[in-house]
């Protein structure tokens, strides 16, 4: 058999925060000294050419279920990874496994997707030899219980969620874009729905949707008042990284981008750094968050946009918690270090860099563990 394809790409995500002049939402300028940053960054490429490969399909990034438990992917011996894979365990808010865990074949990865009142929809992929995917599957899946395969096919699978109904949407590769699709729970009968889709974020009762030349839609509403710039390396960007890079409220109302800004400078070579901005689709208004500054995440009532950037004056990366109406920002206690932060029914989970990286609830100043001695 022919040696594997091999793939490269330049991702960064330098460090620097300087306050703006409104002392309100703040920008950044960029530094010598990236420190951590610059770690996450060679993290995001690696991830990438990974996934490319079948190694790992996507950020190592829990789901929570409506009770509070969590699900996450942690390697054999309890520790969380950034990009990793292992056996899927589901922890209380304590941090207490509940039953044994889902231990994917020898030849197989998985990835956490979503959760509902039945369990945990899980993206497995089998490989080959070289670590490539050959098949993905979906599956549902409870502690104690088997589990049961809902959708298969040869190709990638992105991003796959629960649509609030019987159906799964998922993103599903093509030879040069991706497709968002829907699966029946009950009989696995997949339809098309759109193609030249780079993500998709649940919106409420709505469905917002990227396409791939960076106009936003409202799934089956029509399009949205909102275009980014989708070069070939944004593109991949939020095709294998949506979830640290878009995020829509409940109502609907906004939608989150982090975008990598082309320096002013030309010389000497100056890295692109992420912007987070904040588009008002009822008042058609764009604001500027913070730079450099990724992960966005509302909170459950839409009032609230946590993201993990740097406040103004502080030296670290740190989940940040900004208020809609009143448009300030500030950092969230016990937090330097976050990798990425999620804002589920329970408050802030993040992860904490760190060897081994911390998976933590960020509530009332304090950071709680959940893997104090792994599960």
């Amino acid at each position: 058999m022919g040696e594997p394809p091999s793939y490269s790409l330049n991702l960064a995500l330098p460090l620097g925060p300087t306050p703006d002049r409104r002392g309100r939402w703040y920008t950044a300028a960029m530094y010598g000294n990236v420190g951590p940053r610059r770690t996450m960054a060679w993290g995001l490429a690696a991830g990438l050419l990974l996934a490319l490969a079948g190694c790992s399909v996507s950020l190592n990034l829990p789901a929570e279920g409506p009770d509070g438990s969590v699900a996450v992917v942690l390697s054999p011996s309890g520790e969380y990874k950034f990009f990793g894979q292992g056996v899927v365990w589901v922890l209380d808010r304590e941090g207490n496994s509940l039953g044994e865990p889902f231990v994917p074949g020898e030849t197989q990865l998985v990835q956490v997707c979503d959760a509902s009142p039945e369990g945990w929809l899980l993206l497995a992929l089998d490989t080959d030899e070289y670590g490539f995917p050959v098949r993905s599957k979906l599956l549902e899946w409870s502690p104690g219980g088997e589990a049961r395969e809902i959708f298969a096919c040869p190709e990638l699978l992105f991003s796959p969620c629960y649509a609030g109904d019987e159906r799964v949407f998922f993103l599903r590769s093509e030879e040069e874009s991706a497709s968002l699709w829907a699966s029946d729970r009950g009989t696995g009968e997949a339809v098309l729905l759109e193609g030249g889709v780079l993500a998709f974020l649940p919106a409420g009762e709505r469905t917002v949707v990227l396409h791939a030349d960076g106009t936003f839609a409202s799934l089956g509403h029509g399009g949205l008042p909102i275009r980014i710039s989708c070069e070939e390396e944004c593109a991949m960007t939020f095709l294998f990284f949506a979830q640290v890079s878009l995020a829509a409220d409940p109502s609907g109302r906004y939608i989150a981008v982090a975008l990598e800004e082309e320096p002013v400078i030309l010389q000497p070579d100056v890295e692109r750094v992420p912007t987070l901005y904040l588009v008002d689709l009822v008042e058609g208004r764009v604001e500027r968050i913070a730079t450099p500054a990724i992960s966005p995440a509302f909170s459950p009532d839409g009032t609230g946009l946590a993201f993990v950037g740097q406040a103004p004056g502080r030296p670290v990366q740190e989940v940040l918690v900004g208020d809609l109406e009143a448009s300030e920002t500030a950092p969230v206690a016990k937090s330097e270090g976050a990798l990425w932060v999620r804002w589920g029914k329970t408050g802030l989970l993040a992860a904490i860099e760190g060897t081994p990286a911390r998976l933590v609830r960020l509530m009332d100043g304090k950071a709680t563990d959940l893997l104090p001695t792994g599960p």
